[in-house]
């Protein structure tokens, strides 16, 4: 008998902790939803009803589905091992706190760098002991504290919540519809690009909302390949928002306008400029040359928007999912100068197509010939010269030495960089008799997106990390008008590019660090590092190291070669550093 009195009692104590542990858990889901509500002011705020709805409903039923599936997996088994109604309200205290003070400091975080907790930020913050951090650790104390009185308080009225359950049920049920419906909402978003909604992916802390892509494609929902063909014409739909540029463009009116000429050549290195690019080897020395530029990625499209936009890759998604186009050509834009383009892909990829020259009509893709193309370019200028008091000329002329998409060998690839050799021997003489060479300032360089492998002979699409200097170094050459011939050693990037011609040519006055990364190439300053990467990734090369960080906030220290240092630590100082310029353009606050 007295056993069946102790499992009795032993029952009906356990009924009555997981009865307070419900409680217990509905409280810090009000609280988690409160607090988790700040996410909402600090990411951008959708501006369509839909967008906004899903953000709230999203942030009801996330974090209490978190909360809940904490109680779930941690509290709740222990109900049947601790009797102790003490004990439980001190573990399920302890907990709570812990999770409510990592939600805290995840926000301030998430503020300040668009990033959430993982295990390699607690340790460097931790470790290293972040400042900014220090209002939300004294918070702990009294976050403990409110723990502690609820649950006191809530145990002693414990029979008297009980009669109220019915009251509860309706907000449970409120949390399950929530949580189930953001993610029904979001696969038909993801399904259908709907950014307002798409963009908010990375917005919650823990946060992974369903996609139903390949179920979609197989019952014919949504066209098979269609999502893929999507994404890379108009980027990735869960690419953050950001604001470009971060201030109203200004300039002074030049009160003489330089022509531009631009020049990018696919798959280029300096070792085939001095080799087999004689003539254009020769002009380099003649004018200014970057002895130590950089490419900011080894992928021809992301050079490119670095190039055009002054921004690091990070920011391609965001750009290319917004349409953005880049301020430089709209100054051009402004100050009435005559746009030339011409590509032997005729500019092809969606960075031109749906952001850089969005406000433009372009032609239909047609494959060109490197002669074709600048045959083209003189027929355009002379046009243009034929004209009386014609507007001043900005042109873009890409070139190509290899084929993306195949191997070729070694002796074709040296023999189409001397046959553009000569055409761009041709093109400047050209120039130079139309009288316009002495007030056209002319930028050639290009991207380094090929791998030369010496012993077998044949060029293949470059595969190497771009955290191998080598596989981002590319020549940069500038013929300046009343500039002497210079060779700049300083560490240049291609974001840099931009910002010269803004300040330089077009007499921006607007502060430069509202629109680019990039410094001016004349500058004397020296810099810390230069900025490359890729579309998730962001290297700071350093004089003597490559520090890469992953959109998660995830570091890796590389030597010069591009071999990872296993045993190197990021410090907190370079961290943030690296993080906020990163960050500079995206939305993190209204």
């Amino acid at each position: 008998m007295l056993k069946i009195k102790n499992n009795h009692l032993k029952d009906d104590r356990s009924s009555q902790i997981v009865s307070w542990g419900h409680w217990f858990t509905l409280f810090n889901i009000f609280v988690v939803i409160i607090l988790g509500s700040k996410y909402l002011f600090i990411a951008d705020w959708p501006r369509t009803f839909i967008g906004r709805f899903y953000a709230i409903i999203s942030a009801i039923g996330h974090f209490s589905f978190l909360t809940f599936i904490t109680y779930l997996i941690l509290l709740f088994p222990l109900s049947f091992f601790i009797y102790s109604s003490r004990w439980q309200r001190i573990i399920a205290t302890i907990i709570a706190t812990v999770g409510i003070s990592l939600l805290v400091i995840d926000i301030e975080v998430f503020s300040h760098f668009r990033m959430h907790l993982n295990l390699s930020i607690l340790k460097l913050f931790f470790n290293q002991k972040a400042s900014f951090l220090s209002v939300e650790f004294i918070a702990i104390p009294f976050i403990l504290l409110i723990e502690i009185l609820f649950s006191v308080w809530s145990w002693k009225k414990l029979r008297s919540l009980s009669k109220r359950r019915r009251y509860a049920k309706p907000v449970v049920i409120l949390f399950i519809v929530c949580f189930i419906s953001s993610h029904l909402i979001h696969i038909w978003a993801d399904a259908n690009f709907y950014r307002p909604i798409t963009m908010q992916r990375s917005s919650l802390p823990l946060s992974y909302p369903l996609t139903a892509r390949h179920f979609l494609e197989r019952y014919g929902f949504i066209e098979e390949n269609g999502y893929r063909d999507r994404l890379a014409q108009e980027g990735n739909p869960f690419a953050m928002t950001i604001e470009y540029p971060l201030g109203r463009i200004a300039f002074d009116e030049p009160t003489v306008k330089q022509n531009v000429l631009m020049i990018m050549i696919d798959g280029w290195n300096s070792k085939l400029l001095t080799n087999n690019m004689l003539w254009l080897n020769k002009f380099a020395q003649e004018n200014t040359q970057f002895t130590n530029h950089y490419g900011a990625s080894n992928e021809a499209y992301l050079n490119d928007f670095s190039l055009f936009y002054g921004l690091d890759p990070n920011y391609y998604n965001s750009i290319l999912t917004g349409h953005k186009p880049s301020v430089l050509l709209d100054v051009v834009a402004k100050q009435h100068y005559n746009l030339g383009l011409f590509a032997t892909d005729g500019f092809s990829e969606p960075l031109y197509r749906n952001a850089l020259l969005s406000n433009f009509t372009l032609p239909e893709p047609k494959r060109q010939s490197n002669k074709q193309v600048t045959d083209n370019w003189m027929a355009w200028h002379d046009e243009q010269n034929k004209l009386e008091n014609h507007a001043p000329l900005f042109s873009i002329i890409h070139y190509s030495l290899s084929d993306k998409n195949k191997k070729v060998s070694l002796t074709e690839y040296e023999s189409a960089a001397k046959k553009l050799d000569q055409y761009l021997e041709s093109l400047i003489a050209y120039l130079q008799l139309s009288n316009a060479y002495e007030n056209t300032i002319i930028i050639i360089t290009g991207t380094n997106d090929i791998n030369v492998d010496e012993t077998k002979k044949i060029v293949t699409p470059n595969n190497g990390s771009i955290f191998n200097r080598d596989s981002i170094k590319v020549p940069l050459i500038i013929r300046w008008p009343n500039k002497e011939s210079a060779r700049i050693e300083q560490t240049t990037s291609q974001t840099d590019i931009m910002r010269t011609l803004m300040q330089d040519v077009f007499w921006v006055t607007t502060p430069a660090k509202q629109y680019s990364q990039g410094q001016n190439l004349f500058d004397n300053n020296r810099r810390q590092w230069v900025v490359a990467g890729n579309e998730n990734e962001v290297a700071a090369l350093y004089d003597d190291k490559t520090v890469v960080l992953d959109a998660f906030g995830r570091s890796k220290i590389y030597n010069l070669d591009g071999k990872l240092q296993k045993g190197e630590v990021i410090s907190l100082p370079i961290f943030l550093q690296i993080v906020t310029e990163n960050r500079r353009f995206m939305v993190v606050d209204n």
